[in-house]
């Protein structure tokens, strides 16, 4: 049985596994709303958890699927224990994985120490044979031009055992290994059912859970679960100016075809409503549905589209 967590009237998904079969067997995808650990002042990307409407958490406690619980509110005391904890944790962490990169650092040095003594011994015999065969050439023709390429020689052999005689750099030479930027965290994909947690009830209204009896709602999940029912995928359109945005299929893979409004059957439609409702529709290319449940429990729709007049 998977468990939803909700708090303030916010239903959580925090298992990666219990996200996915949730979009995959039931149908319902919500949307993630953590931030990145590496990326907390971003929106582009999220994580866990999984925010669920009112409408898809009351449907999968509805039919069996998962269970609602209400978590428990932290104690102070106890939540700067954890933090404290955390952060310790993470420094342990940070420099176990200097110390880590600072031996892999040092193996490769010592690997490539060979190879720089190798370059510089070859750089040194070829300097020599060349100052040899310079001599020879020039001691036949002016015996002083010999003496001053010699010199030369000399004086360039000097500067490669200078050279081969500097120190090496260390591994360290006073700068940071391992940016903490560059640090790898733990990426949590779960966390364990709280032990305080107690089942929550979404026929009864409380803290958690203020949408039960809510006209509002009433509406809006007669709706979501007939659309359901018939194979739609549904997500929040407050963007598109209603109520749900309905799509074919999973929305990782299609558009949204539909744009649904819910309205109560007694309740008039503005005209001014209407005429922008189907313009809207039209500017993103999606049809508008207005929906409205009737009282023997069925739901009529009624699509809305811009047509040229002739």
């Amino acid at each position: 049985m998977l468990v939803v967590e909700v708090a303030n009237g916010c239903s959580l998904v925090w298992g990666a596994e219990a996200v996915q079969a949730l979009r995959e067997r039931l149908g319902v995808g919500g949307r993630t709303v953590g931030a990145l650990p590496r990326g907390p002042r971003q929106n582009s990307r999220l994580g866990l958890p999984l925010l669920l409407m009112p409408e898809e958490a009351r449907l999968l406690a509805e039919i069996g699927a998962v269970t609602l619980v209400s978590a428990p509110r932290p104690d102070p005391r106890e939540l700067s224990l954890a933090v404290a904890s955390y952060k310790h944790h993470q420094e342990q962490g940070f420099q176990e994985q200097s110390a880590l990169a600072a031996e892999a650092r040092e193996t490769r040095r010592q690997e490539l120490l060979g190879k720089i003594a190798e370059g510089q011994a070859a750089k040194k015999q070829k300097l020599q044979q060349d100052s040899v065969t310079s001599e020879s050439q020039e001691a036949s023709g002016n015996q002083a031009a010999g003496e001053n390429g010699a010199s030369a020689s000399q004086a360039s052999g000097e500067q490669e055992e200078a050279g081969s005689s500097s120190p090496q750099p260390g591994p360290s030479d006073g700068v940071a290994l391992l940016p903490r930027s560059a640090m790898l965290v733990q990426l949590a994909t779960a966390r364990p059912r709280p032990i305080k947690a107690r089942p929550l009830d979404w026929r009864v209204q409380s803290k958690d859970w203020p949408h039960a009896g809510r006209p509002v709602h009433e509406l809006r999940y007669s709706i979501y679960r007939d659309l359901w029912e018939r194979g739609f995928f549904l997500s929040a359109a407050g963007k598109f100016g209603g109520d749900f945005l309905v799509y074919p299929g999973d929305p990782l893979r299609f558009h949204a075809h539909y744009i649904a409004q819910c309205w109560d059957p007694g309740d008039p439609i503005p005209l001014q409503d209407l005429v922008s409702a189907g313009r809207l529709g039209t500017s993103v290319r999606k049809t508008m549905l207005l929906c409205s449940p009737q009282s023997d429990g069925k739901v009529v729709y009624t699509s809305l589209q811009w047509a040229s007049l002739q």
